[in-house]
């Protein structure tokens, strides 16, 4: 006997652009949808990323787009009361009109919300036919009229000033590393729910002592029925192996002994429990974790100043390392379970365990956060403002309000979301525009008078509803924020683009240099994409030029007038007239400036009262488009250079050196008589749990022609979840003193176009073919110099065969007498003879990268 019924909507729709005639209706590519996937479907439009194609279709995100379906009512579940019957939209982007059979019954205009709208009086009788419609309207239109209403333009950075009233992903408006493309369309199900009473909600809160032995689970329903009162819905609550916990009914209180805790990757392991609401034919089901959460800001000891900034999970401090996630792409119904999975583990296998859910993007999809619980990667995860001034008005802070409880109640029972955050960047904006933003005023009335009255969002309503809906979650009012401004270096967190243009920072009045207490959680250096992404270009040489010029015009930010180009004349030799040359030279720069980057903050991870940076990530790891951008891997998911080296520095052991130079004058005049002595730090940082005893070998080479010119062993022991001072060097020591290599660094003279890097010879050696485990290994080596950034690469170019496998190391620096193995592995579904696959590789300075004639 039925009780409950859902009817899915997803068969039988068509498109046409609102002012043609009905002969126009299409049928859609997929459902769900968006406008522009229906487009090229038919050939209606060409492919975006091709050419300048994206900028000759701005067209069709400023026409009205008509969707229509037609389904027959289903045969109504038996119940006691009356039968209710609700249309549900889990997502139309943006602007719609929703009718059916002829009536409009709704309207919508925030494409982060589920629409529910009843339809009990609406639908036919049971077997009639019913016809819906969605009627689309221009989000960019709609913005621009609402933006001329209230009487002014928006302050923004990227896009459009009318994107600030428009409750879309902000990065559709354009970016500095995404194109503008206005979609619009059912982007995500379209469903009938009848139902007498159904389960509206069910809300689990875990309370972990702090002794972590103990934890209790209460359940919460929110019932939605006109007898919702008389029903019983059924509890059970599983542990990780099946066996059964709790079964009662109702809201319930469990207690259980010693549970199996939930654990960042690398901490410990991610056992789910599984907890079932059941009211007649209707389950709802949550995966949950148990583990114990805190956000620890307290003043740093040793008269450091500031305070600290890290995440503690169930007592383990954790240095987060990570990137920040962007829209998997620009037509959002393309990104399925598998492609999520795709991208998530490319960054566990990468060393990371925080992704940033960035504010201009969207809420992902279930099972975004259903991998990230399994896997164990935390999620830092914002709120969709950004980059601006959002108007004040009773829609947008009912729509905002909306939003944010929506979309806590779907996601609050996620173990891997550690922190709600209200923005990214607004605060720093207000400071940067000079807006009337008083950090010391903390009465909300006052902000609502002034020029900022966004603020209120975010220091007021948001922290309020998160309070309310997941208190034993941190609520961070904005990224970076902290202290007595938003990019405080002593207190929150920081975005640190100084890192990457240290003569012309994108913020001038911060002082990176002083970091303490402080959580990186945004830097970057833009890369065009991956290598084999442009390598079809080359063989035609009509391709290349236009190619060429695009890469050299594009600006590192809106901010920063130098164009890319001109980083690579600062830091490299490259020769700019071969296409591959560059786009290697781009992705060496990449590579070494994120190295710049996350060792020295790894560094200041020292232990207990000394966690002056506790984890940085990088922007960003993926992209929603074919572009030159920050990513560590480029839309097709390939990765760039820089996403070997930051495996290699967010490795749970890594070993680093820095060299000081210091120099002493004869006298107070004289620029000849000046004694220079250079020393190294050298360290080491252990993010594991427990005490590692190891060999750490030093040796000097010679640049020039990789003679080894001394080198010297000893044991040391790292303490767990820290880093290590090892010893300070003299570069002049002439004195100096196996097993498998846990970690390695070396440190090149900067900048590298100083260097002579050609004499170098590097040999690759493909050995150990293991036919079973779809998998060879290489032995790659250097001989006549030193090697700077070897780039090993499948020798073909099918971009199909290329993406066939898959390298467990990359951008690789090797110096005479070691070899180092790289391990090579095909996907899972590859139709290609590893023996018969080749590899070669290109380095800084091979003759690879010189004209072609």
């Amino acid at each position: 006997m039925a009780t409950h019924l859902r009817t899915n909507i997803h068969n039988g729709w068509t498109f046409k652009q609102a002012d043609k005639p009905d002969s126009d209706f299409r049928s859609v590519a997929q459902f769900p949808t968006v406008i522009h996937l229906d487009l090229l479907h038919h050939g209606l439009i060409p492919d975006p990323p091709k050419d300048r194609n994206s900028e000759l279709i701005q067209w069709v995100g400023e026409k009205q787009w008509l969707y229509k379906t037609s389904f027959v009512s289903p045969q109504a579940p038996l119940g006691s009361g009356k039968i209710s019957h609700a249309m549900v939209f889990d997502g139309l982007d943006t602007y719609a009109k929703i009718s059916l059979n002829g009536k409009e019954i709704a309207s919508t205009a925030n494409m982060f919300l589920q629409y529910r709208v009843d339809v009990t009086d609406t639908l036919k009788p049971a077997g009639g036919q019913n016809t819906l419609e969605l009627l689309f309207d221009s989000a960019f239109l709609e913005g621009k009229r609402l933006e001329k209403a209230q009487g002014y333009k928006n302050l923004f950075w990227n896009g459009d000033s009318c994107r600030m009233n428009v409750r879309k992903i902000g990065c559709h408006f354009g970016w500095d590393w995404a194109p503008t493309l206005l979609t619009c369309g059912p982007w995500r199900p379209v469903y009938l729910e009848s139902f007498v009473t159904r389960i509206a909600d069910l809300n689990i809160d875990i309370d972990v002592t702090d002794s972590l032995d103990s934890a209790t689970v209460n359940t919460t329903l929110e019932l939605q029925g006109p007898d919702d009162n008389d029903k019983v819905v059924q509890i059970n609550i599983s542990g990780p192996d099946d066996e059964a916990i709790f079964a009662g009914s109702g809201n319930s209180s469990v207690s259980i002994k010693n549970p199996q805790l939930w654990y960042p990757v690398g901490y410990g392991k991610q056992p789910l429990y599984t907890v079932t609401a059941t009211l007649g034919d209707q389950k709802m089901t949550r995966k949950v974790g148990i583990r114990h959460l805190r956000l620890v800001q307290r003043p740093l000891e040793n008269g450091a100043p500031g305070t600290t900034f890290f995440f503690q999970v169930n007592q383990i401090p954790i240095y987060c390392r990570g990137a920040n996630w962007v829209p998997g792409d620009t037509f959002l119904p393309r990104i399925n379970t598998k492609r999520h999975r795709q991208w998530i583990e490319l960054a566990l296998h990468g060393n990371q365990n925080m992704i940033r859910v960035w504010g201009g993007g969207l809420y992902e999809d279930d099972s975004f956060y259903e991998i990230c619980d399994e896997l164990g990667i935390l999620i830092w995860h914002d709120f969709q403002l950004g980059c601006g001034v959002y108007p004040v008005s009773d829609f947008m802070t009912n729509t905002i309000r909306e939003e944010a409880i929506y979309n806590l109640k779907r996601l609050r029972h996620h173990p891997s979301i550690v922190l709600w955050c209200g923005n990214n960047e607004d605060h720093m904006f207000a400071e940067l525009h000079h807006l009337e933003y008083d950090i010391n005023d903390k009465n909300p009335d006052n902000w609502l008078k002034t020029n900022w009255a966004a603020r209120w969002y975010y220091d007021k309503m948001l922290p309020d509803i998160c309070a309310e809906l997941v208190p034993r979650v941190p609520y961070h009012n904005s990224s970076p924020w902290g202290g007595s401004y938003s990019n405080d270096a002593t207190v929150g967190d920081i975005h640190s683009w100084r890192v990457w243009m240290a003569d012309q920072p994108r913020y001038p009045y911060q002082d990176y240099e002083k970091l303490t207490g402080r959580f990186v959680s945004e830097f970057g250096m833009k890369s065009s994409p991956a290598v084999r992404s442009v390598r079809q270009l080359i063989s035609d040489p009509s391709e290349r030029h236009p190619q060429s010029r695009t890469f050299d015009n594009w600006f590192c930010a809106p901010e920063d007038q130098r164009t890319l180009s001109m980083y690579l004349i600062d830091n490299q030799k490259h020769n700019h007239a071969s296409l591959p040359a560059y786009v290697y030279a781009t992705q060496l720069n990449q590579a070494e400036a994120t190295d710049y980057a996350l060792r020295p903050f790894r560094r200041l991870w020292k232990g207990p009262g000394q966690e002056e940076c506790a984890g940085s990530l990088i922007w960003q790891l993926n992209d929603c488009f074919p572009a030159a951008s920050w990513s560590l891997a480029d839309a097709f998911l390939r990765p760039k250079l820089a996403y070997f080296v930051a495996k290699r520095d967010y490795a749970p052991i890594i070993v680093g050196c820095a060299r000081t130079t210091v120099e002493t004058r004869a006298d107070e005049f004289t620029r000849v008589y000046i004694q220079r002595v250079t020393t190294a730090d050298v360290w080491a940082s252990n993010c594991a749990v427990s005490e590692a005893k190891l060999t750490a070998t030093t040796a000097f080479y010679s640049v020039l022609d990789g003679k080894l010119l001394a080198s010297e062993s000893e044991q040391v022991a790292l303490p767990p979840n820290r880093s290590t001072e090892l010893r300070k060097l003299k570069f002049e020591e002439e004195e100096w003193g196996d097993g498998d290599v846990l970690a390695r660094y070396i440190n090149f003279p900067q900048p590298l176009r100083h260097l002579d890097l050609t004499a170098a010879e590097v040999t690759v050696t493909k050995k150990d073919v293991n036919v079973s485990d779809k998998s060879f290994k290489l032995a790659v080596s250097v001989k006549n110099g030193v090697a700077k950034g070897v780039e090993l690469m499948i020798d073909t170019l099918d971009p199909d065969v290329a993406d066939s496998y898959t390298f467990s190391d990359n951008a690789l620096d090797l110096v005479p007498g070691e070899e180092q193995i790289v391990t090579v592995t095909a996907v899972a579904d590859a139709k290609v003879d590893i023996g018969q696959v080749g590899v070669v590789e290109q380095h800084y300075g091979s003759i690879r990268l010189e004209s072609e004639n």
